[in-house]
């Protein structure tokens, strides 16, 4: 298939200019194997004096790097400067205030980038290397979408073209990647040795997608005053030099660069000053950033695999697509029998597949598989229903061998920030691999081996600087306190670029993570010191809790003085009932935590158990919008000093549960408590053997006596309930009780307070609500078929049923028939 010959004539003369007054212009796309194979052609023909190369041309310094012979792709550099953005929290300030922020973008080259083959085959060549694109940090500036810059080789116009979609469907192709792979990748090695031709058709393909897009819209987001800085590099370049110069830029800007002659000089150019704002690396690199699958701007899809085409090209290799198809097909067989799936892919299977892969390149007109061929193969032979989980999962396998998990490397002389340098030191000492992106999970023993505490610690420690290294996924989570049953910790970690930007991003502030960190927790410090009287017992504690997760037990001593500072000043009884609950979590976990100080978490415990105390009393004054947290923390409360006083028991430290139960008295018994606060209180001291049934069923009577406030009432409920359950079925007397008060409401009160009802009753478990119907049934004398029937109603249908029935009484009543409403209420008691 070629390409149609019916182009605008605006192309057709573009194209007789490629190659013209001893320029050679390469329109290219990034990390293309035909494009790469094509320029090192070009380059032995025509031996160039000059190469100039579409990147910042900020980044010159670092071209001596990139021609080192231990820089293996794939590589980046990583650019980061320190903007100044405005702060817009305070919508009323127009000028908000200015915040420091770190923007970063990367610039990758893998062995396919025709921008690393124009490097090293240039300078193998004895050619001048230049970078001539427009600074990037002029495009951060220019960049009014807020969102950061994080590549520099975006190829979305060719993407978004509609000339190249309605190209891609009326060729039958499902996207402009297997469509490019038709055009240029299926390309023989003869083909692309016809470097002229090969080159012009990219230039018709890149062209004709550029007319798709309007002046303005190329001016706005930067494309064309990026052309008018090659464009003026270009020129500048033909002034001083003589001989052939080679021009490798993407192919969506070559035509508009045809036209350097007319370029304007140069306004600036780059500054040897050091700037400590803008900063460059060169650092290692990923096939799985590289992959467009990957939300990846510009490049092809499937790294490893055009790496291996990549390699059979340069072989010269009869057929590189059929051998690189039976590659991976052999990978994906070989890893179904190392999975040891029950349906692993046998050499029948195999063959198989690549006989389908072999019938459909025949059919679609290709030299050899494609890679859409090899994918169509795995899912014709391997899918074998319509939805199969266990066979689909065999296409993510090769998706991801297609992938691949190659990193590139760098030479010792390139540097890196010493915080890079400590966190790979870490790492290495921990056993923690970092030479690849594969995902690796650690099962974490945290009680028992010290080298999996010091693993936990460092990942807990990454993740607190917030570098994307590593994830947790099962656990304990001593910060809340939950799930400390669990004794083994999961976690899964991969090295990514992203990783390495964030370290150098944080280089400024330290040359070790634990500096940094120390630096980090210093800060959260002070921002408690800083809340005058609205101290935080549990912020400070949590801190404590912190400090150990990442092993900085450094600082245990200042912050255990912290906690008691604040529980000195901390007037909020949530705060200091769940500082305690946190101080518990310390010793409980002292071994996986690190905890050495006993002595001051256990006289910190007795501390919080009387700062609680003296709290209580203004519980009885709540909102009623607090009461449920009031009633959660008084429940809280007990469950701490059940616990404190067993280890009283065995520790130099005195905890008498006598007080709290005073205190639980007062609020019990207090006229101001709200109902609520009451029932919680009375249930408390009845579930500690203070008070006795008949004292909770006084209590309860006084609230659901006859002439009682409905909403008092069911306050009380919901407190009750809300605290202990399971009291309405241990205690027959209080459901008699409420049962008593609610057969007593009016129509209208328990409409009212139907749902306040049917929250109280949710805490029961449903083996819980089904013997308190069983047991409500009884007393009002209902059947068991009408209790049966009820279960299957809404509670929609409920209330609608409830309204429904009063106005059916009310009409009863207007027409003088309510004795036969009577009546039919008897039936039903029968």
């Amino acid at each position: 298939m070629e390409l149609t010959q019916e182009l605008p004539a605006t192309i057709s003369d573009g194209a007789k200019q490629l190659f013209a007054d001893d320029i050679y212009f390469v329109p290219i796309r990034h990390h293309s194997p035909a494009c790469a194979f094509a320029l090192r052609q070009l380059l032995a023909d025509i031996k160039p004096a000059a190469v100039l190369i579409e990147a910042p041309d900020t980044f010159q310094a670092l071209i001596p790097l990139l021609l080192h012979p231990d820089t293996k792709p794939p590589v980046a550099i990583l650019a980061q400067t320190r903007e100044n953005k405005k702060n817009t929290i305070h919508e009323d300030d127009e000028m908000g205030d200015l915040q420091p922020e770190i923007q970063s973008a990367f610039f990758p080259l893998c062995d396919y980038s025709p921008e690393w083959i124009a490097l090293r085959d240039g300078h193998a060549l004895g050619a001048q290397l230049a970078f001539i694109d427009l600074p990037w940090k002029e495009k951060l500036r220019s960049d009014d979408t807020g969102l950061e810059v994080e590549n520099l080789q975006s190829e979305r116009y060719l993407e978004h073209s509609r000339w190249l979609q309605l190209l891609a469907r009326n060729s039958g192709c499902r996207d402009h990647h297997e469509l490019w792979d038709r055009f240029f990748e299926q390309a023989s090695c003869e083909k692309l040795c016809d470097w002229k031709t090969i080159f012009t058709q990219i230039f018709s393909w890149c062209a004709m997608a550029r007319l798709d897009y309007e002046q303005e819209v190329l001016e706005l987001e930067m494309s064309l005053p990026r052309e008018r800085h090659m464009a003026s590099w270009i020129k500048e370049w033909r002034n001083k030099i003589t001989g052939p110069m080679v021009v490798v830029t993407g192919g969506f800007h070559t035509l508009e660069l045809l036209n350097w002659k007319n370029a304007a000089p140069l306004s600036t150019k780059p500054s040897a000053k050091k700037n400590n704002d803008d900063q460059q690396w060169l650092i290692r690199y990923g096939f799985v950033q590289l992959d467009a699958l990957n939300y990846y701007a510009a490049g092809m899809p499937s790294p490893a695999y055009y790496q291996n085409l990549w390699e059979g090209l340069l072989a010269r290799e009869e057929n590189p697509w059929q051998k690189t198809t039976q590659c991976f097909l052999q990978l994906l067989v070989e890893k179904t029998r190392k999975d040891g799936l029950s349906d692993a892919l046998s050499t029948a299977d195999l063959f198989a597949a690549n006989k389908q892969a072999m019938g459909l390149a025949y059919l679609r007109g290709h030299k050899g598989p494609g890679r859409n061929d090899l994918i169509d193969a795995v899912i014709s032979c391997f899918m074998k229903r319509e939805s199969d989980d266990g066979y689909q999962g065999l296409l993510t396998d090769l998706q991801n061998l297609m992938c691949g998990s190659r990193l590139g490397d760098i030479p010792a002389s390139a540097g890196s920030p010493p915080l890079v340098e400590d966190a790979r030191r870490q790492a290495k000492a921990l056993g923690i691999k970092l030479d690849d992106s594969d995902q690796r999970k650690a099962h974490l023993d945290l009680y028992r081996k010290a080298s999996h505490r010091a693993r936990s610690r460092y990942f807990h420690l990454l993740n607190y600087l917030q570098i994307t290294f590593a994830y947790w996924e099962n656990g304990p989570d001593f910060l809340t306190g939950s799930r400390l049953d669990i004794l083994f910790e999961d976690w899964r970690y991969a090295w990514s670029p992203s990783v390495e930007a964030r370290l150098i991003e944080l280089s400024t502030q330290g040359v070790s993570l634990q500096a940094i960190a120390l630096r980090k927790l210093a800060q959260e410090e002070e921002l408690l010191a800083q809340q005058g009287q609205a101290r935080n017992a549990a912020g400070a504690t949590q801190l404590v809790i912190r400090a150990c997760l990442i092993g900085l037990h450094q600082r245990l001593p200042a912050l255990l003085a912290l906690v008691e500072t604040h529980l000195h000043e901390d007037a909020v009884f949530s705060s200091v009932v769940n500082a305690g609950h946190q101080l518990l979590t310390l010793l409980q976990a002292r071994e996986p935590l690190g905890l050495e100080a006993d002595i001051e978490v256990l006289s910190l415990l007795q501390k919080v158990w009387f700062a609680a105390l003296f709290l209580m009393p203004g519980l009885s004054g709540c909102k009623p919008e607090d009461e449920a947290d009031c009633i959660r923390d008084l429940t809280a409360l007990r469950d701490f000093t059940k616990r404190v006083t067993k280890i009283a028991a065995t520790k130099n430290i005195v905890v008498d549960s006598s007080l709290m139960h005073e205190r639980l008295r007062e609020l019990a018994n207090n006229s101001s408590s709200a109902a609520s606060i009451k029932a919680c209180a009375a249930a408390l001291l009845y579930l500690d053997n203070q008070w006795q049934g008949a004292d909770l069923a006084s209590m309860l009577a006084g609230q659901f006596a006859a002439g009682a406030d409905v909403e008092t009432a069911s306050g009380f409920l919901y407190g009750l309930m809300r605290t202990a359950p399971e009291l309405l079925l241990c205690e027959p007397a209080l459901l008699q009780q409420i049962n008593q008060l609610v057969t007593q409401w009016s129509d209208e009160d328990f409409i009212t307070f139907l749902p306040d009802l049917r929250q109280a009753f949710t805490y029961l478990q449903p083996q819980e609500t089904d013997q308190l119907a069983q047991v409500i049934c009884d007393l009002n004398g209902l059947r068991e078929t009408i209790f049966e029937y009820y279960q299957s109603v809404s509670e929609s249908d409920l209330q609608q049923g409830l309204n429904l029935h009063l106005l059916m009484e009310k009409a009863l009543e207007d027409d003088g028939l309510m004795h036969w409403s009577n009546k039919k209420r008897e039936d039903i008691h029968e």
